[in-house]
C-alpha cells in the first residue's frame, strides 16, 4: 500500500556505498506523527538532511511494517 505524507526528517541512521545512502530517516509528519523510513538503493531523493522539510511516497515492505521510501522531495 502507498502512502504519501508531508513532514521533516528529524534524525537519520544511515551509510553510503559510493554516492548512495542506505538505512533509515526518522520524520515527523504534519500530523505530529513519528515514523521510521528506510531508504535504499532504489529510493530517489533530493535531500537527506535534519531539518530539512520534504514530501515523502512510501511503501509497506511485504507484511512486515516496514515502511520504505520510493521518492523524497523538497517542499516548497
Amino acid at each position: 500500500m502507498e502512502r504519501i505524507f508531508t513532514g521533516s526528517i528529524r534524525s537519520a541512521q544511515l551509510g553510503n556505498i559510493g554516492s548512495k545512502y542506505y538505512g533509515f530517516i526518522g520524520v515527523e509528519t504534519e500530523e505530529h506523527e513519528h515514523l521510521k523510513i528506510k531508504v535504499g538503493a532504489f529510493t530517489k531523493y533530493d535531500t537527506l538532511d535534519i531539518g530539512r522539510r520534504v514530501h515523502i511516497v512510501v511503501e509497506n515492505l511485504g507484511n512486515m511494517g516496514i515502511m520504505t521510501a520510493k521518492s523524497i522531495v523538497l517542499a516548497d
